[in-house]
């Protein structure tokens, strides 16, 4: 908060925006978790709205009034739509999963649904391994190196988690 309140210029200010933060921040939170369903883009949503408000802080009036609550959850709103939407491209990227399960397969679904599938489709051995190699970008000989494990089963257990997230989905797209 030091950084937002080092941008505005009077002592009447910074203490209107400590009162704007501590009265909205929860507020813009809920906000931005039901946009984005992830805590760390939600928090990373509310300080680009509270760096946002403090550089345009001659926008803020009435701190309780129905137009500030407005103004700040339209664009706390508008932050979270851009990082959920962005998330969504990068998911693709992401979950790049090679050419035995063609990315145009996956592009069909949402990253949170996709997340939901692997959690509750995939092991936790195999849930680590997947998110390792294809989320962190490590390379199978480096996630055998960590665990201790020989290259040949890390990639063998990926390969099971692969066929088995494309099972669940057709499956599930079936019925």
């Amino acid at each position: 908060m030091i950084a937002f309140l080092n941008m505005l210029d009077t002592e009447d200010e910074k203490e209107k925006f400590v009162c704007i933060y501590n009265k909205y921040k929860d507020l813009l939170y809920w906000i931005a978790i039901d946009k984005t369903h992830n805590s760390e883009d939600a928090e990373e949503c509310v300080q680009e709205t509270f760096f946002y408000v403090a550089k345009n802080f001659h926008k803020i009036g009435d701190i309780n009034s129905p137009q500030t609550k407005n103004y700040l959850a339209a664009i706390v709103t508008g932050f979270a739509v851009d990082i959920y939407n962005n998330s969504r491209k990068s998911v693709l990227n992401t979950y790049d999963l090679n050419s035995d399960l063609e990315i145009e397969y996956f592009e069909k679904y949402e990253e949170t649904e996709l997340r939901d599938v692997f959690d509750s489709v995939l092991d936790e051995e195999s849930k680590i391994f997947f998110y390792l190699k294809y989320l962190f970008g490590y390379k199978s000989k480096e996630i055998a190196k960590i665990y201790n494990v020989k290259d040949t089963y890390v990639r063998k257990k990926l390969q099971y988690a692969k066929e088995k997230i494309r099972k669940y989905l057709e499956e599930r797209d079936i019925k």
